[in-house]
């Protein structure tokens, strides 16, 4: 069967999709006017969604976990590396938007990271997904900034593009790991 090109599965292309998808997200929020913003901010509409946003996708994992039983363990762990994860970005005391970057690149380098591996999966040759998911996320961060530059109601800031590379590492970082942990799992069970 021939591969669709220039994606070596559906699954790859899918994940690709949704990588691109959430990156769209991220650059429409930077055309919100800066009185938009303002009241979202002043009616805590955003740190609320937030809030809710996360559950849902705590939900959305577990639900799609009771979808493919075998793959179950996997699911319970990103629950968890979610919300530990969730938990340590609302007591480091960053503001709204530093939180929202830490979800948003997070993300992005998941999609990015899963996107890559599939690739790898298919004997393609990525050395380093690891690595590239975090470079192309921040990369993408810094087009991010640099847009803001031009902006009127926005600033470009250098810490904003480390956050953004930080925040690429944690996610790729949660999702190697919960990898790994899923793997070192199945070995357990499948000893007994």
């Amino acid at each position: 069967m021939k591969k669709p090109f220039p994606f070596t599965s559906q699954k790859e292309r899918r994940l690709w999709m949704w990588a691109f998808l959430t990156m769209l997200a991220i650059f429409a929020t930077l055309f919100l006017g800066g009185r938009v913003i303002d009241f979202m901010v002043n009616k805590r509409i955003i740190e609320q969604s937030t809030f809710y946003l996360f559950l849902l996708l705590v939900f959305a994992f577990i639900l799609s976990g009771f979808k493919n039983l075998n793959r179950r363990y996997e699911y319970w762990i990103y629950a968890g590396a979610l919300a530990v994860f969730a938990m340590a970005v609302l007591r480091m005391g960053l503001s709204v938007s530093e939180r929202s970057h830490m979800v948003e690149y997070g993300l992005l380098a998941i999609l990015i990271y899963k996107a890559l591996m599939e690739r790898k999966k298919q004997d393609d040759a990525v050395t380093y997904p690891f690595l590239f998911a975090i470079v192309i996320t921040g990369m993408i961060g810094t087009i991010d900034e640099c847009i803001q530059y031009f902006l009127p109601y926005r600033v470009f800031d250098f810490f904003d593009i480390g956050f953004n590379f930080f925040a690429a590492f944690l996610g790729v970082f949660i999702s190697f790991g919960t990898h790994k942990a899923t793997h070192f799992i199945e070995k357990l069970r499948t000893k007994k």
